[in-house]
Parts: C-alpha cells; sequence; structure tokens
C-alpha cells in the first residue's frame, strides 16, 4: 500500500536524524579514543602535564581526519538509507503523476519513454509504454519535431496536433526540459473543439432546418388573424397542419440535441458489456404500437447460440436499432416485411436470383474486422433488411449525411428529419465498430452494424 503524504515525511525526518546521530557517535568515537590513548601515554612514562596535552590534541586530530577521510563503519547502513530517502521520493512521484487525469511521458536524452502516468497508457495505442520511443506511442510528427528542438537546447515548446485512429482526436502537447530528461504533458482538447463545432452545426442546422416549418406556422396564423377568423372548417384545417409543423419542429430539435451529444462523446469509447440480441427484442417490443399501426411485421433472428456481447452504451445502441427499423417501417413499402438478424461474422448479402449482389456504401466486414484488429469471425452483426423499393446506387454513399433525402417529399410526410441514419453512423462510430448499406432496386435495402464480440466472463 502507497504511503501517506504525513508517514512519508515522518520516515524522512527518522532518516535524517538516524544519518545525523550515526555522524556524531562515529566523530565521538574517534574524540574519545584520542583522549584514552593520551592517557595511557602517559601512564607509561614521564611525560610532562603538557606533553600528554600534545598527544591527546594529535590522537583527537588524527580521529577527525579519519573521520572524513576514511571509509566509516557504518557506509553501508548510511548508503542504504539514502538509497530509501531516494527511493520514497520518487515513489511520492510516480504517486502525484499517477493522479493526474492528463497524459504524462517522461524521456530520456534519446527520446525514450522512462516513465509515463496511467493516463499517458490510456491514450496511446502502443504497448508497453516503456523502453518504447515517444514517436511510436504519440504518432504525431510535430511532437517529435518539437522534442527535437528542446533536446538540441531550445526553450520550451508547444504545439497541437491530431492523433491518427479511427475517431480524430485534436491535442496539445507541451514538451520541457528538466535536466537531463524531456516531460512531455498532453492535453486533449477534443471535447473544446467538439463543442466549438457542435455550436456552429447546431445554428446552422437549426435555422435551414427550422426556417420552412416556422414560416409556415406565420402565414397560418397570420390567416387565422385575418379572414379566415370567423371561418371554423378553416380553422381546424389550419391548426391541424400547424400542429403537425410544431411536431416537425420539435423532432428536429430532438434529433439535433440527439446528435450533439453523440458527436461529443464519439471520441469516449464506451465500458459497459451488453447483449445486442436483448437489446433488439426490447426495441421490437418498444416500436410495437408502431408496427401495428403501419401493418408492419418485423421477424427476429438470433443466430448466436449464447449472448452476443459487445462493449457499448446500451442507450446509444438502442436508439441506433430503433432508428433503423423505424427507416424500414417508413420506406418499406405497403405493409412492410422486415427482418431483423444478430449473428457472427459478416451479414447475409442482398444477392438476387440471378447471383448479383446489390449496391454497397460504407464498412465491409472485412473492413471492421481490420480496423477492429479482429478475425472476422469475432464480429457481431446486426442487421436491419425491408422489402421496399430499394436505393439508387448514387444515393447510398450520402445517406449518412446530415438532413439529406432520397425523396424529400416522402421524407416529410413520414416525419423524418434527416437526421436518423446519421445519428446511427456517429453511435457505430463511438463504438469502433462499422456501417454498411447494400441496398438493390426493387430488391429491397439492408443496414449491418459490425461490432467486436466479447465473452462476458472477459
Amino acid at each position: 500500500m502507497a504511503n501517506t503524504p504525513d508517514k512519508d515525511l515522518e520516515k524522512r525526518l527518522s532518516i535524517g536524524n538516524t544519518l545525523s546521530d550515526a555522524r556524531i557517535r562515529d566523530l565521538a568515537a574517534m574524540v574519545v579514543a584520542g583522549v584514552v590513548i593520551g592517557a595511557w601515554a602517559m601512564s607509561v612514562g614521564e611525560v610532562t602535564i603538557l606533553n600528554v596535552s600534545l598527544v591527546s590534541i594529535l590522537f583527537v586530530t588524527v580521529g577527525v581526519a579519519a573521520y572524513f577521510m576514511m571509509p566509516r563503519a557504518n557506509h553501508a547502513e548510511e548508503t542504504a538509507l539514502f538509497a530509501d530517502n531516494r527511493a520514497l521520493e520518487l515513489s511520492g512521484l510516480e504517486s502525484v503523476l499517477g493522479a493526474l487525469p492528463a497524459p504524462i511521458f517522461i524521456l530520456n536524452k534519446d527520446a525514450i519513454i522512462v516513465s509515463a502516468n496511467r493516463a499517458a497508457e490510456d491514450f496511446s495505442t502502443s504497448s508497453p509504454l516503456i523502453g518504447a520511443h515517444i514517436a511510436t506511442a504519440l504518432r504525431a510528427p510535430e511532437v517529435f519535431e518539437a522534442i527535437e528542438v528542446v533536446l538540441a537546447g531550445g526553450v520550451s515548446k508547444e504545439v497541437e496536433f491530431v492523433t491518427i485512429s479511427s475517431v480524430e482526436r485534436t491535442c496539445r502537447a507541451q514538451i520541457t526540459a528538466v535536466e537531463e530528461q524531456i516531460i512531455v504533458f498532453v492535453q486533449d482538447l477534443t471535447t473544446q473543439r467538439r463543442l466549438d463545432q457542435m455550436r456552429a452545426d447546431f445554428i446552422a442546422s437549426a435555422s435551414h432546418e427550422l426556417r420552412t416549418p416556422l414560416a409556415s406556422l406565420i402565414g397560418f396564423i397570420e390567416t387565422l388573424r385575418g379572414h379566415a377568423r370567423t371561418d371554423i372548417k378553416a380553422q381546424k384545417k389550419f391548426l391541424k397542419i400547424m400542429h403537425s409543423q410544431a411536431e416537425r419542429m420539435q423532432r428536429l430539435v430532438s434529433d439535433l440535441m440527439s446528435l450533439s451529444r453523440i458527436e461529443l462523446n464519439e471520441h469516449v469509447p464506451p465500458h459497459d458489456i451488453i447483449d445486442l440480441a436483448e437489446v433488439s427484442e426490447d426495441v421490437i417490443e418498444s416500436l410495437d404500437p408502431i408496427l401495428k399501426a403501419s401493418d408492419a411485421i418485423v421477424d427476429f433472428t438470433n443466430e448466436l447460440n449464447g449472448g452476443a456481447n459487445i462493449v457499448g452504451d446500451r442507450d446509444e445502441i438502442f436508439q441506433a436499432i430503433q432508428n433503423l427499423l423505424d427507416n424500414a417501417v417508413k420506406y418499406g413499402g405497403e405493409n412492410p416485411m422486415i427482418k431483423l438478424r444478430v449473428g457472427h461474422g459478416e451479414a447475409p448479402s442482398l444477392t438476387s436470383t440471378e447471383g448479383e449482389p446489390g449496391h454497397r456504401a460504407g464498412d465491409s466486414a472485412a473492413q471492421s474486422a481490420a480496423r477492429l484488429g479482429v478475425s472476422l469471425a469475432d464480429l457481431i452483426y446486426v442487421q436491419i433488411r425491408d422489402f421496399g423499393p430499394g436505393i439508387e446506387r448514387a444515393d447510398l454513399p450520402r445517406l449518412t449525411e446530415r438532413f439529406y433525402r432520397v425523396n424529400v417529399e416522402r421524407s416529410k410526410k413520414s416525419g423524418g428529419t434527416g437526421l436518423g441514419l446519421a445519428i446511427v453512423k456517429h453511435i457505430v462510430n463511438r463504438h469502433r465498430g462499422g456501417f454498411q448499406i447494400e441496398s438493390r432496386l426493387a430488391g429491397g435495402t439492408a443496414f449491418n452494424c459490425y461490432f467486436s464480440a466479447i465473452s462476458r466472463e472477459s
């Protein structure tokens, strides 16, 4: 167990007192020895008091000189005490570094990592850190160039860099030389940058998308205050449209806020263990009123014998599957038939009777496995497929863009905001997974989400 600061201080004071006592004890022993030898010399011969004093002083001087010049009997003990004191100092430094939330790397003159705190280990993709070159830990040329400048005798440097990983991170590194070591302090600016971008995107999106329904509401209000003031039939008609427009704005604001929250935390991976099959069944149950109102049929298949466990955020995965299932209900045609499947490996393809696969956009199973660093068999997928009219090949890559709609009028009639698939994409990105869309004209559309499988024990 680590010592508390008070106990460390007590031990340091004890070590200092012990060293001082040892020095005084040795010196006193030498002085006593000089006096004893002088007294013995006087007892064995006829010598004067002056000679005895001179002999005693001589031996005391020799004793003092021997104390400073000759190896002491307790030298090993003193060295051990100094080493213990130094170990306490290092232990205290490591405790302080470990408690800091920001990544800190300590390098030698060759830019090799000699120490790093827990935050640095979590931040870096390299393992182990100790003994590795800083270039392999951060993979940021700007940081390594700044370190070289500081090593060459330059002043402290501060640089911004972007990490190269599945989720982009913006960071600032402060590099400082302390004696013969380099300290690299990393500050993650991702949340701050995302907040700035989120504000800008929200204002731009809200102003653009809310302009039309607001203008419509203002027009109807002016009509109701004017010639339709006494027209009951017109009032009912206009109030119904106004209610629809208000609901649309409410859904739009809700989706914008949801997307902003997901984007804000996209660089922070989830840590909970969830079962994809269980979440899928819960989504189907929650959408039961909508499915019945649309005469939709959902065929759920769980191809896994055991649990479909992944590391994830249950609420976000629930929202992603719900968005995809709701999308299939809206665009799956009359009395839509929907298949929801959970399984291992690669999701089934929309192969035609002639053996032609559908057009695809996004991350394939192989690409998702490569990015996650797992085999194809270690993937878990959830697939939502409809049997609607399908989507044109040119539209597929743009489906996850904000507010992109294949058919604007149809989307508005069905209550869509144009943000559903963008939300799904960002949720999958946060889970370090893959998202693929496959479609065939007159053959339906399939949405595949890939994740890394884990066992509940792990």
